[in-house]
């Protein structure tokens, strides 16, 4: 049997290793929440240009119903409306923009940010797929589900994820229009 001492001793050792590494581990958060911040700002910035390209973007006003349905942010500029939501993905939530033009039809989708499956869900960020919704205007679907937005394969629910954001960022926008 150890005697109290010896488990004394390693339990001061222990709490002492704890308490550096979630030390260390606090100032690294510290020191990375800035730049870290910066870079999501930016990539954001990127994904506006991308979907809807404009010299300057006025913020919309939400409601409570329209934020929990999974809109973020919506934004007007000179050619249409930006929708910033998120999407139900199978790996979690999708951080996603829509781009949608004064006429209402798609002008761009851009996925921000995901932790869909590597080769699988993580393909919607690929501009080839996210291509098939670029110029419609009716509620999409996907192919099983009888539309015509092709799924990635082996990840349907990631598809079809995308697609209802695509489909309440353009609610949304007929909403705001009236």
């Amino acid at each position: 049997m150890k005697s109290v001492g010896y488990i004394l001793r390693l339990t001061l050792v222990l709490f002492l290793i704890t308490a550096v590494v979630a030390g260390l581990l606090g100032c690294v958060n510290y020191l990375t929440k800035g730049p870290i911040a910066e870079n999501t700002a930016k990539k954001a910035q990127q994904a506006m240009q991308d979907v809807l390209p404009a010299d300057s973007y006025e913020p919309l006003e939400l409601t409570k119903k329209n934020r929990d349905g999974g809109i973020t942010e919506a934004y007007v500029c000179e050619d249409g409306y930006i929708v910033r939501l998120n999407a139900s993905g199978f790996g979690g939530s999708i951080d996603m923009m829509v781009g949608i033009d004064n006429e209402g039809k798609i002008a761009g989708v851009s996925v921000i940010g995901h932790a869909e499956t590597a080769s699988l869900g993580s393909n919607c960020t690929r501009p080839e797929w996210q291509a098939q919704f670029l110029g419609s205007d009716a509620p999409l679907a996907v192919t099983k589900d009888g539309g015509t937005i092709d799924a990635l394969t082996g990840a349907t629910v990631t598809s079809r994820g995308v697609t209802e954001a695509v489909n309440l960022a353009m609610a949304f926008v007929k909403e705001v229009q009236g």
